[in-house]
């Protein structure tokens, strides 16, 4: 039972005591009664009494006096009640809030309809690299400096890196809500919030990376503003922690009880130009169904896409001016052919080669392998429909062969999710991503510390350590397909709470 307040027994003593022996006036004798009564059934609902000590005092209450003689009761003035009763509003307020009481009504609507989601991730992270590495540019920083930068490719390095995310999403009714997002990471790099730390105790750097609304009728659903990668598929082509900028329309037609169908179609700017027409753009269309798995069934989940990218590949400035260092590459990461638009030989600018018209097929096979544990089987293929031979060796100045393809397999076993204590999942996979098979800027960037050209394995395991909470292992070994040797190990060690 729920600890009793003391004024609460002290006005309910009161009670008992004066409403058998109340003579006169016969009026105030029911009124006091009645509130009385009142008073003890509201304290078995608030939880203060039991129903079974509720009836007792009820029985006592209700039990003729032995002495019947009228007895003088104290006169209580207005104030006083009105006192007494605010006092004690105050109390069972007070051990509501302590003891958490909840009843209909008391969260406002607008509380109800507000969802904190979030997470925060440590990591060691330590990056091998091979001895006979060769010599690489670094493209991302020489065209920040406009100088020739080198690339480390034979200094191991380790670091402790953090990331944390808070998400907060408002449903306004059936049809419309709205998210923001706040993460680590900084504004320069899109596919990574991670924080490295070890700068003299500086505060790590926040922002946006979602501010969305989302709007749905049906089977059709809508987002505008800056959201979550809406296309289904791997890190092979879009990085875990990419954000998309505009506009996606999602329909999932239902065909059967077991099987739903998805369209999503989405238009998203790149790069917003003041002096230009030509603004950047991803336009893109992916159509697939989905076969739920069940806990002893299996599961399918397939999906074609064609992704377009307008208005990237980079131009060549007429001399003496900078006309076009728009067409640069904003990020980059490594492997994309490349060309120099700059009209300075001394002062480099890097664009773009060739254009991505990418057809990407992805598929997932998800079966019960008993004891509670899944086998998760993924497939993605990805080709560059959008590679001319012709121009883009044009561009480049040296004859560029097509490497156009890349593919990732990879098999899970395991719990379907790591989220309780003692859940588990091991994972094997194999990566080939040739040069322009994809944008670098926006493929995974932990194998082989990103971009294209590269090749590898991957192995990696996560155990649950608590609710939410998970430690977690992956080694990544990467080589170049058919660019300067360059081969990095990566090892990461995570411990990762969710909320």
């Amino acid at each position: 039972m729920k600890p009793t307040p003391v004024r609460l027994i002290a006005v309910l003593a009161l009670a008992l005591w004066a409403v058998p022996s109340l003579a006169a006036p016969e009026a105030d004798a029911e009124q006091v009664r009645a509130t009385t009564i009142k008073l003890i059934n509201q304290l078995v609902e608030q939880g203060v009494l039991t129903r079974e000590k509720a009836d007792a005092l009820l029985a006592e209450m209700n039990k003729p006096s032995a002495t019947p003689a009228p007895v003088r009761v104290p006169y209580m003035p207005d104030f006083m009640r009105k006192e007494l009763k605010d006092e004690v509003q105050l109390d069972l307020a007070a051990q509501a809030a302590r003891e958490g009481w909840a009843k209909a009504g008391s969260v406002p609507a607008w509380v109800r309809a507000l969802s904190w989601e979030g997470d925060v991730r440590t990591r060691y992270q330590f990056d091998n690299y091979a001895a006979d590495n060769a010599f690489a540019v670094d493209w991302n920083e020489t065209n920040r400096t406009r100088a020739l930068t080198q690339l480390n490719t034979t200094d191991d390095r380790r670091r402790f890196r953090v990331r944390a995310r808070a998400g907060l999403n408002a449903r306004l009714d059936e049809h419309w809500s709205a998210g923001i997002r706040l993460t680590t990471g900084n504004t320069t790099n899109p596919i990574s919030s991670n924080q490295t730390v070890g700068t003299y105790g500086n505060r790590f750097t926040a922002a946006f990376d979602r501010a969305y609304i989302r709007g749905s009728r049906g089977d059709v659903n809508a987002v505008l503003g800056r959201f979550g990668n809406p296309w289904f598929g791997t890190d092979l082509v879009w990085a875990n922690d990419l954000s998309f900028d505009g506009m996606s329309l999602q329909w999932s037609p239902t065909f059967t009880p077991s099987l739903q169908g998805f369209v999503t179609l989405a238009a998203m700017p790149l790069q917003e130009v003041e002096y230009s027409n030509k603004d950047k753009w991803l336009y893109g269309l992916q159509v697939g169904a989905t076969l739920p798995a069940s806990a002893d069934g299996l599961g399918l989940k397939i999906g074609l896409g064609y992704y377009h990218y307008a208005n990237i590949v980079g131009e060549v400035n007429a001399p003496n001016s900078t006309e076009k260092d728009y067409t640069s590459a904003p990020f980059l990461q490594k492997g994309n052919t490349l060309h120099n638009i700059s009209s300075d030989p001394l002062r480099p600018l890097l664009g773009l080669a060739s254009d991505y018209h990418l057809v990407n097929l992805t598929t997932q096979l998800d079966f019960a392998a008993g004891a509670g544990k899944r086998v998760v089987l993924t497939g993605d293929f990805v080709r560059n429909v959008g590679f001319d031979r012709a121009a883009v060796s044009e561009r480049a100045g040296v004859d560029v062969e097509p490497e156009t393809t890349g593919y990732q397999l990879r098999a899970a076993y395991g719990t379907a999710e790591v989220k309780s204590a003692r859940d588990w999942q091991v994972y094997f996979a194999y990566k080939r991503l040739e040069r322009d098979a994809v944008l670098d800027a926006y493929t995974d960037g932990d194998f082989r510390l990103g971009g294209t050209d590269a090749k590898g394995y991957i192995l990696g395991g996560s155990y649950g350590v608590g609710k939410n909470a998970a430690l977690s292992l992956r080694y990544f070994s990467g080589d170049a397909i058919s660019g300067p040797p360059l081969a990095i190990d990566v090892i990461q060690l995570d411990l990762s709470v969710r909320f």
